[in-house]
């Protein structure tokens, strides 16, 4: 398996096309080729590849679409598709949320709560004062802990919110919570 770099432009058509969680670049430009593995050798696309591929390094950076681009591998990715709970794949947003942005994560998990409950804490005793039952998890690789006994819709909904105020597109947003 080789790696190549692509434009964001390019990347986004691609990842538009996925027709199931989990199926990886390769299978969807397969299938958009209609090109199969016996038909041609690998290794003269990889020749042409490199060939291209200083000049999408020479690019300059847009940190709008890179978070654009990591979330939307996140969803390609194995390590998400291998998920079987909601929760599991709740976890794995809000992880690669933070990662992208730290600071802009915390600024939207402050405004984050229900009526009775606090959803996000630094702590699993702050969410455990607000409800016996909320079932508090730490977030893998970040500082804060967050209830997991909510509804499917409800931890769509938490999503929703932090991705909105990080100022995710509607469309990357609408995918991100359709997946969990």
């Amino acid at each position: 398996m080789k790696t190549i770099e692509v434009d964001d432009e390019l990347y986004s058509y691609i990842a538009s096309h996925t027709k199931h969680i989990g199926e990886s670049a390769s299978d969807i430009l397969r299938r958009m080729l209609k090109f199969s593995a016996a038909s041609q050798p690998v290794t003269p696309v990889v020749k042409e590849v490199r060939a291209v591929q200083p000049v999408v390094e020479a690019k300059p950076v847009n940190p709008t679409k890179d978070k654009v681009r990591a979330m939307r591998e996140l969803l390609l990715s194995d390590e998400y598709a291998e998920q079987k709970k909601a929760v599991n794949r709740f976890m794995l947003v809000l992880s690669t949320l933070y990662s992208l942005d730290n600071n802009a994560f915390a600024e939207a998990t402050e405004s984050l709560h229900g009526r009775t409950r606090v959803y996000f804490a630094a702590d699993e005793q702050t969410l455990l004062k607000n409800g016996n039952q909320t079932k508090p998890k730490h977030v893998p690789g970040t500082p804060y802990w967050v209830i997991t006994n909510t509804n499917t819709g409800r931890k769509c909904s938490m999503v929703e919110h932090i991705m909105q105020s990080m100022q995710f597109p509607a469309e990357l947003i609408e995918k991100v919570c359709g997946t969990i």
